[in-house]
């Protein structure tokens, strides 16, 4: 009896001594996240300490790298290494090239698992899927909005703009002038920079897209053309040319109407100058309600060893609380459908942010997305000075990029 029971002992010290070593042998994801501001790595740091708080067993190793060239070369270093990160965050340009290279993971099974899975805005989820295969879940959305001068608007008796028609005729009216110098445009929109997406929300608003179900490309629609008329038909007429990687006129009070992503806007809406005089809208639109919609997403990577805990972190972080901290914190929309009051709560402005969310469309998910927006910005900076017909530009467009496309094969 005694040696059973110093056996019994013995025993269980030997599992309370395995225990404690696979305690101390700490499960470690590396996170790799595209952007280097520091209130967003603030945020994550804040995220993992309590992640790793309900999660004894796993560390989470945060790392992030400046948006373009300096993250897609961490990446590419790290996964040339085969030491790829973990979780990745990124946006909607790497889906295809990463999804196809191998360098994320499908994660099908573990949505179709997720409770939560289908509280996800369609939008956003639609984002991370990849020849029917489902690889990034979105966490940051940033939709364009229409901003307009409300003081503005009512001074001259009109109404919000809700159509192109509107638009145009709203623009002409609150535009003015200085002899032939325009000092105040009724409607602001760039004439060149890194990413034309303001082209895309009137290509979008008027039913068009620029991939079709076959993922091959569509830029010269007869909808795209039309895109293209309506906004040289009056942009001459209204309009103070900038650059959008510069600051939109309408932040410096110069313009009474604008399209502009929802967080550069912030800073006007936070000036006591302009309290009450800005409002925003879903863009006007002809035929389909749409914009334009950015979205950061997290994805499994091909070298995780741990892809339960992996997502374990990614369901974590999209959360109901961790998304409504991040709105609270970083101002930016929330991701799933049940929180959208929540969200609406926090700002009167956000009741029109949700909606831009739920209408908005990204770029397309190509292995040609990247000359597409290079071949696309050409076009439309050549168009809106002039220096191009719309119709043949849209045209060479299409056929430069399926040479593009021929080239890659």
């Amino acid at each position: 009896m005694k040696r059973a029971l110093t056996l019994l002992i013995i025993a269980a010290l030997a599992m309370a001594a395995h225990a404690a070593a696979f305690a101390d042998e700490a499960i470690e994801l590396r996170f790799v996240r595209i952007g280097n501001d520091k209130p967003e790595a603030d945020f994550w740091a804040g995220v993992i300490a309590d992640f790793e708080a309900d999660n004894p067993g796993v560390k989470v190793l945060y790392d992030d790298a400046a948006i373009g060239e300096p993250m897609e070369t961490k990446l590419n270093t790290l996964f040339a290494a085969n030491a790829g990160p973990d979780i990745i965050g990124h946006g909607i340009l790497s889906v295809a090239q990463r999804a196809e290279a191998g360098h994320y993971q499908p994660i099908d099974g573990y949505f179709d698992a997720w409770e939560h899975g289908p509280d996800m805005i369609p939008s956003i989820l639609e984002n991370g899927r990849y020849q029917g295969s489902l690889y990034g879940l979105g966490y940051s959305a940033t939709p364009y909005v229409f901003a307009y001068r409300s003081d503005l608007l009512e001074q001259a008796g009109i109404g919000v703009p809700a159509t192109w028609d509107q638009l145009r005729d709203s623009a002409r009216a609150l535009t003015v002038k200085e002899g032939d110098r325009i000092v105040q445009a009724g409607f602001v929109f760039p004439l060149k920079g890194g990413n034309m997406v303001e082209y895309d929300v009137f290509v979008f608003g008027n039913g068009a897209r620029f991939m079709d179900g076959n993922s091959d490309p569509t830029l010269n629609t007869p909808e795209a053309l039309e895109a293209f008329s309506f906004l040289m038909s009056f942009l001459p007429e209204v309009n103070i040319p900038y650059d959008n990687n510069e600051s939109n006129p309408f932040i410096k009070g110069n313009a009474a109407m604008t399209l502009i992503n929802n967080v550069a806007l912030r800073p006007m809406l936070e000036n006591p100058e302009y309290a009450g005089k800005v409002g925003i809208a879903v863009p006007p639109w002809n035929t389909d309600k749409a914009t334009f919609c950015g979205c950061n997403m997290l994805f499994i990577g091909r070298d995780c060893k741990e892809p339960d805990a992996a997502f374990r972190f990614i369901q974590f972080a999209l959360s109901p609380e961790i998304a409504i901290r991040r709105a609270e914190t970083l101002n930016v929309p929330v991701t799933r459908m049940s929180l959208r009051e929540e969200f609406i709560a926090l700002d009167p402005y956000n009741a029109v942010r949700a909606d831009c969310v739920s209408c908005g469309i990204g770029m397309p998910r190509a292995l040609w997305s990247t000359q597409f927006q290079t071949l696309r910005n050409e076009m439309v900076q050549a168009v809106l000075y002039g220096k191009a017909d719309p119709a043949q530009a849209l045209e060479d467009a299409q056929r430069m990029l399926l040479d593009e496309i021929e080239w890659m094969e």
